[in-house]
């Protein structure tokens, strides 16, 4: 018996979050538990998943207040709130988001990757978008898992310190954490789920949002040339160019302000050397060709 919990912070997410609901009820194995925190939702979400909670009494609700604002560290501390309320006992743990779908054998096929591979810490599917009727992939690398519908080895979990509080975009470097403690990470091209918010797009303005993203990258300790490629690498995407001008931009804002980075040392030091690893891998294949 696979045993796994799902946490889901939401907030005002009422045009999505009956899809989410209906996707996961019709799962081919089941949650023990199902923690959707309501974090102080403005609009229906609310009303939304009361109606199921009668029907499916492995779903649970937790409202907490409107701080006014959902952004950094927020969702983190409503999956804390989450984690909090877990009575079963599990063998994985899940960060659901409350804006996405699935097939109902979606999270069946991750535990089989799991069951594949010991070393497996930390899955997800990779993740789409509906444009003008088409599923579009959001581009990311292999290593790299969607924060979204993200799937965590208990063990793993317990390794990486949970769900940092602390940490701006805790669902990126919890990745790097899991592979600094020897776990691997992986996104599988063959497992999809369909992420009806766009990426980048939940806080409003996307050229705000890719500044923002170079000020965070910054802050993780992201190697100059590195920062450099990914821009390069994604310059096609749209915004076309400004994108990736606006996350160079933020990332140069912040070495110019002396901005505060991370204080786990060994931490900048292994994603670093990654990148390093990564950068001489795609030159080596480059070369070859």
């Amino acid at each position: 018996m696979i045993k796994y919990v799902v946490i889901s912070p939401v907030k005002d997410e009422e045009k999505f979050i009956e899809k989410t609901i209906q996707s996961m009820i019709r799962q081919t194995v089941l949650p023990l538990e199902w923690i959707i925190v309501n974090d102080g939702s403005r609009d229906y979400t609310k009303s939304i998943i009361e109606k199921y909670l009668a029907e499916y009494p492995w779903i649970k609700k937790i409202d907490l207040p409107d701080k006014g604002f959902r952004a950094g560290e927020g969702p983190a501390e409503a999956f804390n709130e989450g984690r909090r309320c877990i009575t079963a006992d599990f063998d994985f743990i899940i960060n659901l988001d409350g804006d996405v779908s699935f097939e109902k054998d979606y999270f069946e096929r991750l535990f089989e990757k799991f069951r594949e591979k010991p070393t497996l810490g930390i899955a997800s599917g990779k993740s789409y978008y509906l444009k003008n009727g088409r599923l579009i992939l959001h581009r990311s690398a292999d290593y790299s898992t969607m924060g979204a519908s993200k799937v965590y080895r208990q063990q793993c979990f317990q390794d990486i310190g949970g769900a940092l509080e602390q940490c701006i975009c805790w669902d990126i470097i919890d990745d790097i954490k899991a592979q600094m403690k020897g776990w691997h990470t992986r996104s599988f091209s063959n497992i999809k789920f369909i992420h009806h918010k766009r990426i980048g797009f939940k806080q409003g303005n996307i050229v705000k949002t890719q500044m923002k993203a170079g000020q965070v990258l910054y802050t993780f300790g992201y190697h100059p040339l590195f920062l450099i490629g990914k821009g390069l690498y994604r310059i096609f995407e749209k915004p076309c160019v400004i994108g990736s001008l606006a996350m160079l931009y933020g990332y140069l804002l912040s070495w110019a302000k002396h901005e505060k980075q991370f204080e786990d040392k060994e931490l900048i030091k292994f994603i670093r050397a990654q990148q390093i690893e990564r950068m001489k891998l795609k030159w080596f294949y480059k070369a070859g060709e």
